[in-house]
C-alpha cells in the first residue's frame, strides 16, 4: 500500500471532480443501501433452488451448502427437501438475502415477497430483462426494490462471491482462494474466465462481482464501499458505464487509496475515425474512456491476462519509487529482452553504484558480468542469486528488480524461489520474477506467488506491470493545478444567443481570453478593402458560412492576399467557388478578413461525450492532425499538470517547444487546453468546437479559425 504520508499529500493537494461547482451536473446522493446485507448476510433464501442438477437455482444452493457458514433456506413449493434441507413455499421472515433464480417474469412477484419478509439486498440471476428490450419489467424490479430500500444486485448476473466469509452466491464453478483483490465485471462469462485463471494461479479475492444490467447497484456504490475496506487492489471490467461524471469523481477518490486496474471492451482498432480535423468525428467512445481512466487515475489493462498481472501486483507489492530497474538473470537473451522492453516503456535500467560493483566482483564468477543486466551465469545455485539480489536492493540507484530465471542442468529452482522470497522481506523494493518454462519451473512459480512475489511467464509482461505501477505512483505524486478563468459571461451568452458564423464564435473566444488575430468579416467588396487596409497585409481570406467546416476543400480560402486588388480577386473566387461546389445552396455570411500569421499549427477541438461530458482534443494542425492521427485527449476541467501531459504525449509534442531554430512555448497551447475545457463546461448548449489552426507564434498562441456546433 501507499504510504499515509503520500496519501495526505495527495488528499491536501488535489480537489476532486465532484467538487467543481461549474460541472452542470448533479451526482446523484449515495443510498443508504444495505451493502452488508449483500455481502455478509447471516440467511440467504435461495428463491428457484432446484433438486435438479444443471439447474442454475440448484448451482447457487450447492455452492453455499458446501461453505457459506450462515443459514441457507431453499425456496421452492414445488420441492419438500433440496439437498436434505426443508425446502419453504416463501422467503421465510427476517431473511438478510435473496437470491433469485426464477424465470423473470415471476421476479417482480417475488421481489414483492421479499419487501414484506423485511428482506434487505437481493441479486437477481435471472435474464429477460433490459438486456432483452423488456425495460418495463427491470423497471417494475427496480422500483420494489427502491420503495423497500432494498440493495439490488443485477439482473442478469452470475452472482457474487466474497471469500471472507465463504459466500458463494453465485452459479459459477468455482470458489476462488482468499485474498485482498475485489472484482467486478459487467461480463458474467468474463468472470468465469478470470475464476478459473486466478484458481490455476493461486491468485486470491475479497470480493467478486458480477454487475449484470446494473439496475441500481453499479460501479459507484463498489468503488465506495471498497475504498474503505481492507480490499487492497480493485479490478474491474466494462462494457459501458452510465453515469460517466459521477463514475470519475468516485473512481478519482478512491485512486488516492487504492489502484484500480480496468479492462474496457469495444475499443476499435481503427484511430481514423478519432482523426478527423472536424471535430464532430474525433471523439470515439474509446477515446473518452481513456482519457477519463486517466483524469481517475485508472491503470487500463489490455487483456484479461494484464487485468489479474496488474491487480496481483498491487496486491503483492508497493509501487517502485522510481522507474530504474535491475535485471538479475541466469541467461543472457532473456536479460537483453528484458532490457528492450524496459526501454520501450518509458523505464530506465539502473546504473550500479560503484560500491555495488566493489561488491558483486568479490561474490561473482569472472564469467558475470559486473553492469546491469546482472548475469549470474548458468550454473548460479540459490546462494549467488541471493548475494546478487541482496546487493542490487541495496544500491541506491535501483527502484524494482526483476529475477530471470532459465531451468539448467545445475538451477535450483525451489531453493533459488526461496531465496527470492527472503530477499524480497528485507527489502522494501518492489521485487518480481519471471521463471521462464512450464513444467520444470512449476513448483518455484508456486512458492513464489504463495509469498506475494509476482511472477510472469514472459519477462516483457513484468515490466509492462511494473510500468503501469510506476504510472500509478506518479499519478498519487503529481499535484493538480486548476486556474481561475475569468471571462465575460454577457458577451459568450450574447455570442451564443445570436451564433450564425465565425463572428459571433469570434466574440465567445475573445470573451474568454484568448488571443486572436486581427479579424473582421465583410459582405461586400469595397467592404473588404476598407477591412484589410485596417488590418494591414499580408492577409487570408476565407469564407464564412455555418454549413462549411472544411473550408479548403470548396475553394473557401485564399492566404498571402498582399493588396487591394488581390482582396477583390479573392473576394470574387472564394464566392465563386463555394457557389459551385455548393451548388449555391449554402447560406453565406460574408469573408473573413484576417491578419495573416506564420506559425506552428495546432488543432483544438471539444466534442461532449454522452458519458464524461466535454472532451478536450490537441494535436498537429492543419491537415497534419488527418494525415498523422496524432492526437491526445483529456476530460474537461482540465489541470495544467493534464494540459502538459496531452501535450507531451504527442509524437508530436517536440515541435511545440521548437525545434531547427524556431522558438515556441508550451505555455499558450496548455493555457488555451484549459481556456476551452472551461468555455465547454460553462455553455452545455455547444455540442462540438473546431479550433483548426490555433497559431503557436513564440509565446502567443492565436485562435485562427473557429467552427461550433450547437444542440437543437
Amino acid at each position: 500500500m501507499i504510504e499515509t504520508g503520500l496519501r495526505l499529500y495527495i488528499k491536501n493537494r488535489l480537489r476532486p471532480l465532484g467538487e467543481f461547482n461549474n460541472l452542470n451536473n448533479e451526482l446523484r446522493p449515495f443510498k443508504n443501501m444495505k451493502l452488508d446485507k449483500l455481502f455478509k448476510p447471516e440467511d440467504i433464501a435461495v428463491v428457484g433452488a432446484s433438486r435438479h442438477e444443471g439447474k442454475t437455482g440448484h448451482e447457487i444452493f450447492d455452492n453455499l451448502a458446501h461453505g457459506f457458514e450462515g443459514e441457507i433456506y431453499p425456496v421452492n413449493p414445488k420441492a419438500d427437501k433440496v439437498e436434505g434441507k426443508k425446502a419453504f413455499d416463501e422467503i421465510p421472515e427476517g431473511t438478510d438475502l435473496a437470491v433469485i433464480a426464477v424465470p423473470s417474469k415471476i421476479v417482480a412477484d417475488v421481489m414483492q415477497d421479499a419487501a414484506s419478509k423485511g428482506v434487505e439486498a437481493a441479486i437477481i440471476v435471472s435474464a429477460g430483462f433490459s438486456e432483452t428490450g423488456n425495460e418495463q419489467r427491470e423497471q417494475e424490479v427496480l422500483d420494489i426494490a427502491n420503495e423497500n430500500d432494498i440493495a439490488l444486485l443485477g439482473p442478469n448476473v452470475l452472482g457474487l462471491i466474497n471469500t471472507e466469509n465463504s459466500m458463494n452466491a453465485s452459479f459459477a464453478s468455482k470458489m476462488p482462494e482468499e485474498g485482498d483483490i475485489s472484482f467486478m465485471s459487467q461480463s458474467g462469462a468474463f468472470c468465469t474466465a478470470i475464476l478459473d485463471y486466478s484458481k490455476a494461479e493461486h491468485i486470491g479475492f475479497r470480493h467478486f462481482v458480477s454487475l449484470g444490467n446494473k439496475a441500481q447497484l453499479n460501479e459507484v456504490d463498489l468503488l465506495k464501499k471498497w475504498r474503505e475496506d481492507d480490499t487492497e487492489s480493485i479490478i474491474a471490467y466494462t462494457e459501458g458505464i452510465d453515469n460517466g461524471r459521477e463514475f470519475m469523481n468516485e473512481a478519482e477518490k478512491t485512486s488516492r487509496e487504492k489502484p484500480i486496474v480496468m479492462i474496457k471492451s469495444g475499443r476499435t482498432d481503427k484511430g481514423g475515425s478519432a482523426a478527423s480535423s472536424h471535430t464532430g468525428s474525433i471523439a470515439g467512445s474509446y477515446q473518452a474512456y481513456q482519457a477519463a481512466f486517466r483524469k481517475a487515475g485508472i491503470i487500463e489493462a489490455e487483456s484479461n491476462r494484464e487485468l489479474l498481472d496488474f491487480g496481483r501486483a498491487f496486491s503483492y507489492q508497493k509501487p517502485p519509487e522510481g522507474k530504474r530497474i535491475a535485471i538479475v538473470t541466469n541467461a543472457g537473451g532473456p536479460g537483453v529482452i528484458t532490457t528492450d522492453e524496459i526501454s520501450q516503456r518509458g523505464m530506465e535500467l539502473a546504473e550500479f553504484s560503484e560500491e555495488t560493483k566493489a561488491g558483486l566482483e568479490e561474490v561473482m564468477p569472472d564469467e558475470s558480468t559486473l553492469h546491469n543486466p546482472l548475469d549470474v551465469i548458468g550454473d548460479a545455485g540459490h546462494h549467488r542469486y541471493r548475494q546478487a539480489l541482496d546487493s542490487v536492493l541495496d544500491d541506491r540507484n535501483v527502484d524494482a528488480v526483476v529475477v530471470l530465471l532459465t531451468p539448467q542442468a545445475n538451477t535450483e529452482i525451489d531453493k533459488t524461489a526461496k531465496a527470492i522470497v527472503e530477499a524480497d522481506q528485507n527489502s522494501e523494493k518492489p521485487v518480481f520474477a519471471s521463471f521462464m518454462g512450464e513444467e520444470d519451473v512449476a513448483s518455484g512459480k508456486e512458492i513464489l506467488e504463495d509469498n506475494r512475489i509476482p511472477e510472469f511467464e514472459d519477462p516483457v509482461d513484468a515490466i509492462k506491470t511494473l510500468k503501469s505501477m510506476h504510472s500509478y505512483r506518479e499519478f498519487l505524486e503529481t499535484d493538480r493545478t486548476y486556474q481561475d478563468i475569468d471571462f465575460d459571461r454577457t458577451k459568450a451568452e450574447n455570442a451564443l444567443q445570436d451564433y450564425s458564423g465565425y463572428e459571433e464564435g469570434h466574440q465567445l473566444f475573445e470573451a474568454y481570453g484568448f488571443d486572436l488575430p486581427l479579424t473582421e468579416v465583410e459582405s461586400a467588396p469595397g467592404n473588404a478593402e476598407d477591412a484589410a487596409s485596417s488590418i494591414g497585409y499580408p492577409l487570408v481570406m476565407k469564407i464564412d458560412s455555418p454549413e462549411i467546416s472544411h473550408k479548403t476543400d470548396v475553394g473557401g480560402v485564399k492566404t498571402g492576399v498582399e493588396n487591394r486588388e488581390d482582396v477583390q480577386e479573392s473576394f470574387r473566387e472564394i464566392i465563386e467557388n463555394v457557389h459551385h461546389a455548393k451548388n449555391g445552396e449554402v447560406p453565406i455570411n460574408g469573408i473573413v478578413i484576417q491578419e495573416e500569421l506564420n506559425g506552428l499549427e495546432v488543432a483544438l477541438g471539444m466534442k461532449r461525450d454522452p458519458q464524461f461530458g466535454p472532451m478536450i482534443l490537441v494535436g498537429l494542425g492543419g491537415i497534419y492532425i488527418e494525415a498523422l492521427h496524432d492526437i491526445s485527449f483529456g476530460i474537461a476541467p482540465i489541470s495544467e499538470e493534464e494540459a502538459e501531459q496531452m501535450i507531451e504525449e504527442l509524437q508530436s509534442s517536440d515541435l511545440f517547444k521548437g525545434v531547427r531554430g524556431e522558438d515556441h512555448s508550451m505555455e499558450p497551447v496548455k493555457d488555451a487546453i484549459i481556456r476551452l475545457g472551461e468555455l465547454a463546461l460553462n455553455h452545455e448548449e455547444i455540442s462540438e468546437i473546431d479550433v483548426n489552426p490555433l497559431i503557436l507564434k513564440k509565446d502567443e498562441a492565436f485562435v485562427s479559425d473557429i467552427e461550433l456546433e450547437l444542440e437543437e
